[in-house]
């Protein structure tokens, strides 16, 4: 039986995985800047006849040595890890971060995940990188530790490809424009449409009474999600319930995605954000409890509130054909939930 590449401990690491190269980061959206390192730590690997391996960390150190309301991640740690592995990683070692895990020196930190686990003979890094207990380790210290322990340091010293507004891609910007609802801005920087991934949940089945059944998210879904309104997406099941076995999975199906309160209804008191998404054309769909992912590929219109419900069903159906143009002139871009 093949292993899987993901390993979250240093015991799961299999003892014959060979020399290793490495990259560290909390890689969030595994974004065009990332896509960079990643790409010079697979080169460096080939050179070298070595197992590329991205080592993170979840939750994210900010989150847990931070303040409290550190901003949302772009992507889930299941979704990043799967982005890693798709990116090309040998192996993926990924670190559960605690207060007691970031008190290990920068020394003890290279000693037991870089060298014992993984067998590092390159590490690959950004001139910046800082790591160890109070981030008191740095590119100089990586080299030094790298002339005790056996491995050279390879430095990348600028994250690669520029944003729309020429500056360098970071997750803070793609974060920005996500909240600013331009997700098509913030595909440019990822590389990929921007994704969110739940279990699909009963919702109040207004969608189905209008003709336009939908697959609502949960509240807290993996992703970022987006600014309220109206988007152009797809949908794929990822993960389907038991019941729903036998019955071919939806992929990368057309769909348009509506984020926000359901201004239209909140005289009946209901006013929690909802991610609900109708797969166009299907009526008889039943997905209650598949797991699916939902691709952003334009923003369409804000949220608005109809003064009937005749006005909101004619606002869907222009929402869906507008969702079908958008698909189809985009249809040659990369799409990022396969």
């Amino acid at each position: 039986m093949t292993r899987a590449p993901l390993w979250h401990s240093v015991q799961d690491v299999p003892a014959d995985l060979g020399a290793s190269a490495v990259s560290i980061g909390n890689f969030d959206g595994v974004h065009l800047g990332h896509r960079f390192v990643l790409d010079q730590l697979l080169q460096e690997a080939r050179q070298r006849s070595l197992v590329p391996v991205a080592l993170t960390f979840w939750p994210h150190p900010r989150h847990v040595m931070g303040t409290a309301g550190e901003p949302p991640l772009l992507t889930g740690h299941e979704d990043r890890d799967r982005l890693l592995l798709l990116a090309g990683m040998g192996g993926v070692l990924d670190l559960e971060f605690t207060r007691e895990f970031a008190q290990h020196s920068p020394e003890d930190f290279v000693r037991i995940f870089l060298v014992e686990a993984l067998g590092a003979r390159c590490v690959v890094l950004g001139e910046d990188a800082l790591f160890g207990r109070a981030n008191a380790g740095d590119i100089h210290t990586m080299r030094e530790l790298g002339q005790e322990y056996g491995f050279e340091v390879v430095t990348v010293a600028d994250l690669g490809p520029v944003g729309a507004e020429g500056g360098r891609i970071s997750s803070s910007t793609i974060r920005g424009a996500l909240l600013d609802g331009d997700v098509a801005g913030a595909a440019g920087m990822l590389g990929r449409w921007h994704t969110v991934t739940d279990v699909v949940h009963h919702g109040h089945r207004r969608g189905r009474e209008m003709g336009f059944p939908t697959a609502n998210l949960g509240p807290r879904p993996s992703g970022l999600i987006p600014a309220d309104g109206v988007y152009a997406g797809r949908l794929t099941v990822i993960d389907q319930d038991p019941s729903h076995l036998g019955t071919p999975p939806l992929c990368g199906e057309p769909a348009t995605i509506s984020i926000g309160t359901n201004p239209t209804f909140a005289s009946e008191g209901l006013p929690a954000r909802t991610v609900e998404a109708y797969v166009h054309d299907d009526h008889t769909l039943e997905l209650y409890g598949d797991t699916v992912r939902l691709e952003f590929v334009d923003f369409q219109r804000p949220t608005l509130a109809f003064d009937s419900i005749d006005d909101l069903v004619a606002q869907m159906r222009q929402d869906v054909e507008v969702t079908r143009r958008t698909l189809e002139a985009r249809d040659s871009r990369p799409r990022g939930g396969s």
